[in-house]
């Protein structure tokens, strides 16, 4: 029950990238900074491929793919490598809010992204392309007579299982609402009544995770039922769970656009997120 959350989200967020659109992640002023930090042309060894820029639309379904423990690690020195540094160090190109959310996804994947994971861990990545937007690591569910307290008993009635622990998550701080996408795909994982503990890693993140009808049932330890939050969490069309207040709609990689299209970028972009679980 040791779940690590950054605190990349914020309850202050609203409207979308630079005010252009209520999509997740859907705007082409996020396309044109996302390929400006390098990050569409680079691939996890850090080579650019500067001759092409990836093309990015809005998808009906997420492009989260799960991934190997030696891809996990690989992927998450990247949530504190140079280019989200470049990011907490210049809060004059990005905003003190963003370079701040930066500094914290480096902080939560560089103390949490490494540990002794158990034969029941998985891992996710929110990929566009071959660049990770946020990265997931979940493990097992357990039997709710393991917390300390008996809150639970209260707040979750005819419940005795947690479905799994959301260990880890950390997301890219240019990425709106990667983070929360990433957590209603493990709610879609865990079927019909899930039941989502993890610990929040900072302040930030617990405020988020309240919002998003996560309760705490012990100090620290938080957990979700989305059955009790129609307001927050619905099915859509197939039975999935989704975000109640969202589009279905996700930002994706379709292709590639010659790279003097992302010139167009603003050299000091306004940013205000709507809002994001990391």
């Amino acid at each position: 029950m040791y779940g690590r959350i950054d605190g990349s989200s914020d309850i202050h967020y609203q409207g979308g990238v630079a005010e252009q659109t209520e999509t997740d992640a859907g705007s082409e002023g996020f396309a044109n900074m996302f390929a400006r930090m390098r990050l569409a042309g680079l691939d996890s060894s850090g080579s650019s491929s500067s001759a092409a820029t990836q093309a990015y639309s809005l998808c009906s379904e997420p492009p989260v793919v799960e991934i190997d423990r030696s891809s996990f690690r690989r992927e998450v020195r990247q949530f504190h490598g140079d280019n989200i540094m470049h990011i907490a160090d210049n809060p004059q190109e990005y905003s003190d809010f963003v370079s701040s959310r930066a500094s914290r996804t480096a902080d939560v994947a560089k103390q949490y992204g490494m540990r002794r994971d158990t034969e029941h861990a998985r891992y996710f990545s929110y990929q566009l392309g071959n660049q990770s937007a946020g990265l997931l690591r979940t493990e097992g569910g357990f039997r709710m007579t393991e917390f300390e307290s008996e809150n639970w008993r209260q707040q979750f009635p005819g419940r005795t299982e947690i479905t799994s622990i959301v260990d880890l998550q950390v997301a890219h701080p240019l990425v709106e609402n990667a983070g929360d996408i990433l957590l209603e795909h493990q709610l879609r994982m865990d079927g019909e009544r899930p039941l989502l503990n993890w610990r929040a890693a900072n302040p930030e993140a617990r405020a988020r995770a309240a919002q998003l009808g996560f309760v705490e049932v012990d100090d620290g330890d938080m957990v979700l039922d989305p059955t009790q939050h129609p307001e927050k969490w619905t099915k859509n069309s197939v039975g999935e769970w989704q975000r109640a207040d969202k589009p279905p709609l996700y930002l994706c990689k379709t292709g590639y656009s010659e790279s003097s299209d992302t010139e167009s970028a603003p050299s000091s972009p306004r940013y205000s997120y709507e809002d994001d679980f990391m």
